[in-house]
Order: C-alpha cells, then structure tokens, then sequence
C-alpha cells in the first residue's frame, strides 16, 4: 500500500511517504506555521502520485491547537480531492512506537507553562485516558516525549521526536479498521488545562 502521513502536532511539521516500499521523509524543526511548510512538503514528496496513494495516515492529537487544525484541514482536502480514507492516529501511539519499556511511564507533550498533555502507560499499553495538566503530576514515573527537557530532570525524561513515520507504520495496521470511515467525523483530539476544585 502506499501512503501519505503527516504529524503536525507540535512545533515540528513531519510528512513520509511511502511509495513503492520506499519511504522518505521530511521533518522541519521549530516551526512557528505549519500552514507555511505542510503543502510544499508534502509536493515535493508526492511528485503528482497523490492518485497512487491508498490512505492518509494523520496524527489526531493531543497537541497544539492550531497546529492540529493545520494539519487536519490539510489532509481532509487532499483526502476529498482523491477520494481516500484518513487513517486517524494519536500522537502519543506513534511516540509509544518508538519506546520499548515494561514499566508504568508517562508519554507527555509539553503544552505551556506548567502544563503538558500527558497519560499513563504500562507495558506499552494505555492504562488511563490522555488530559492536559501540570507537570508536576506526572513526576512519579519515568516521561518520554517532547519539549519537556528543559521541565523534568534529565534523569526522569527521556526526549522522542514524534514524526510522520511512525504515524504511517501505526496507520498501515489500522487501515481495515478506519477505511469506511467518513472523513468528516475524523478530528483532532483537544485538551483543556484540567481545573481543579
């Protein structure tokens, strides 16, 4: 199958393409606008093949506001524009693509301030839903993930670059799942700052 995925979830813009078995990728770091850098990506990779694609593999969040809506509002114009299915994968999946660890441990994306959005995992499964809250609530076990580094000692954090290319290994599986589904009901995934009372 060949596929588009793009993860623009954060202050990185991620596109891969696979194509043939092939993959490439193209990862732009520290950016401000995804609006500015997601299409000429994605042509540059494409090279008049987006008819050739299968399926659009989107990370869905959680993640920054804005950037998420880029990103979905891009891949639903493609999607409709050639007829193919959104294959929707969160974020933090295609973070815990990348970790191999049997503990509990947090995957976490910085939000702002003291805040990130962050959720629980064991054994590489998810053991609670993902929410936006203060740092210091998730310190009792071992954090993967981005933008933290300068928030959570070093020895507590490990930082992961999410990127389009484990968006895509995720989406490939979950094709027969998501195939049928109306790209309309596909959106990101937003977290509110948890208030307490």
């Amino acid at each position: 199958m060949n596929y588009l995925a793009i993860d623009t979830s954060t202050s990185i813009c991620s596109v891969s393409f696979f194509y043939n078995s092939k993959l490439q990728s193209l990862i732009e770091m520290d950016v401000k606008e995804h609006s500015k850098f997601l299409a000429p990506m994605c042509k540059k990779l494409l090279k008049n093949k987006a008819q050739k694609l299968d399926f659009i593999g989107l990370a869905i969040g959680p993640g920054s506001y804005s950037s998420l809506k880029i990103g979905c509002s891009f891949s639903k114009g493609l999607a409709f524009s050639i007829d193919k299915p959104i294959i929707p994968i969160t974020t933090f999946e295609g973070i815990n693509n990348q970790i191999n660890d049997n503990d509990k441990y947090y995957i976490s994306l910085y939000s702002h301030r003291d805040y990130a959005f962050f959720q629980l995992y064991e054994s590489g499964q998810p053991i609670d839903s993902p929410r936006c809250g203060n740092i210091l609530d998730m310190l009792d076990y071992k954090v993967y993930g981005f933008g933290l580094k300068d928030k959570i000692e070093n020895n507590h954090f490990i930082e992961i670059i999410p990127n389009a290319k484990d968006i895509g290994m995720i989406a490939i599986n979950r094709y027969s799942e998501f195939s049928d589904q109306n790209i309309n009901e596909i959106n990101p995934i937003y977290l509110s700052k948890e208030v307490k009372v």
